[in-house]
């Protein structure tokens, strides 16, 4: 299984597992999460999310523990954290003895117009781009003007 490629059932899920939880946190100001994949043999095992506030981290939402989710959860941040900064996030990912530590942190000002309801779909289209998204880059559709002829 990749987390390349949308359209494979446990990556799709994934994707929306990760949204949900990402968009309940940011929509709670929230804006550090973390996802916690426990290892057993090797092999993921289940999954947790805990946001940071004020008075430090706390667990949010249920233990994911459908193995062929967690695996599709695990390569799916596995494959952000191969990104590293955006314009929007950051994220690092930190081993442990037990499994991994996906720690996403969103830039609060990149997400005011789509906070509410919209912002789990935002969050699908930011963190997973297709290939056909990357013409809509800001950074991309930056020109130089041409010199002009004299």
């Amino acid at each position: 299984m990749s987390s390349n490629h949308a359209g494979n059932p446990q990556v799709d899920a994934a994707r929306q597992a990760l949204c949900r939880e990402f968009a309940k946190c940011i929509n709670d100001n929230k804006l550090t999460v973390r996802v916690h994949v426990v290892e057993a043999a090797g092999k993921p095992a289940e999954a947790h999310f805990q946001a940071h506030d004020a008075t430090g981290w706390h667990k949010t939402g249920e233990t994911i523990t459908d193995r062929l989710l967690v695996n599709a959860l695990n390569e799916t941040l596995e494959m952000l954290a191969s990104k590293e900064h955006h314009d929007a996030w950051s994220v690092r990912r930190q081993s442990h003895a037990d499994g991994h530590d996906t720690e996403l942190k969103f830039h609060h000002e990149k997400f005011v117009g789509h906070l509410g309801d919209k912002l789990e779909s935002a969050l699908m289209g930011l963190l997973f781009r297709d290939h056909h998204d990357s013409s809509q880059d800001v950074r991309r559709s930056i020109r130089t003007p041409r010199p002009a002829h004299g």
